[in-house]
């Protein structure tokens, strides 16, 4: 949910009504020692009304399938690529929340993964770069993702997470532009294993800066599967 915007001069100085509730599903499958499959999509309720502008949807967000491929493996460190096509759903497809655009895009990331010791724990972080390309007149997106983890037990695994968003700017249509836009969101959650292959995930994320886009806080569920 959302009660704030911030503008673009950067202060949350706007006061709309923006709600959303989505489910989504993220699984990764290998095929080969140095490929992964990787898959995701969502189903999406959001509804968003600042006085002059009112808009609800109700279906799918974005889809995506992709591969991801290992080129550096340690017993302390990896790097792999990855690459996906995106089909953007009607939901929330630029970061500026430009509803019912659907539409296809293409993205390449890049992973780095660290094992790390805390004391006597173990932990580890990643960190994400990614561009996405849009294959119609909406503008580039450019992410960068960090995640922090800390194993308190066998049990129990703590995450903390950053995650930063950018897209330029395009008058694809002068009545309907869309604005540059940046995003940087935190979240923090724990996944709780109730067996050796079922966990839980229950956290909360929180735009802490942006530009053109809704100061978003929200609560998570998770559920977890190895197989």
């Amino acid at each position: 949910r959302a009660d704030r915007v911030f503008g673009p001069d950067v202060d949350a100085d706007v006061n709309p009504n923006f709600n959303k509730f989505e489910t989504a599903l993220y699984i990764e499958q290998g095929v080969t020692p140095k490929v992964t499959l990787v898959g995701q999509s969502s189903f999406q309720t959001v509804s968003f009304n600042n006085g002059v502008e009112q808009v609800s949807f109700n279906g799918f967000g974005n889809s995506s399938l992709g591969l991801r491929y290992g080129i550096f493996k340690s017993p302390k460190q990896v790097v792999s690529l990855e690459f996906h096509g995106v089909l953007n759903g009607g939901g929330e497809d630029v970061p500026d929340g430009d509803l019912g655009r659907g539409g296809v895009s293409v993205e390449l990331r890049g992973l780095y993964g660290r094992n790390l010791n805390i004391g006597k724990r173990s932990a580890f972080l990643d960190f994400q770069v990614a561009g996405r390309s849009r294959l119609n007149d909406d503008p580039a997106e450019w992410r960068s993702d960090l995640t922090g983890g800390l194993k308190l037990s066998e049990k129990l695994l703590v995450l903390g997470q950053g995650f930063y968003m950018q897209n330029g700017e395009t008058l694809r249509d002068p009545f309907d532009p869309v604005f540059s836009t940046k995003s940087l969101k935190g979240q923090i959650s724990a996944v709780y294993w109730l067996r050796p292959k079922y966990g839980i995930q229950v956290g909360a994320f929180k735009t802490l800066w942006g530009q053109n886009v809704v100061d978003e806080e929200a609560l998570i569920l998770g559920l977890w599967q190895k197989y």
